[in-house]
């Protein structure tokens, strides 16, 4: 737990609000507030729709695909290129 220094204007204060001094060696205990344990928004329900698999391939550049694959045949040949040498 955390301390506050208590002021003169605090213990005041703290006097007045709940009838009793607080003379804890000029400090207050304090507790940070307890989190909500319970989150009212749905898990599953999202803000915004999102786009299925299908409509992100429809959206792709025509050059997409292509330069995909040359890609992936780049690294395959790298593999195996490597695993020939051995």
């Amino acid at each position: 737990m955390d301390t506050m220094p208590l002021t003169p204007d605090r213990r005041l204060h703290a006097r007045q609000s709940y009838g009793r001094a607080a003379d804890a060696f000029e400090t207050v205990a304090w507790r940070p507030p307890e989190p909500r344990r319970f989150d009212p928004r749905v898990a599953n329900d999202p803000v915004a729709p999102e786009p299925t698999v299908k409509e992100l391939v429809a959206d792709l550049p025509g050059w997409a695909p292509i330069a995909a694959g040359g890609v992936v045949a780049a690294l395959m040949g790298a593999l195996l290129g490597g695993a020939l040498q051995l």
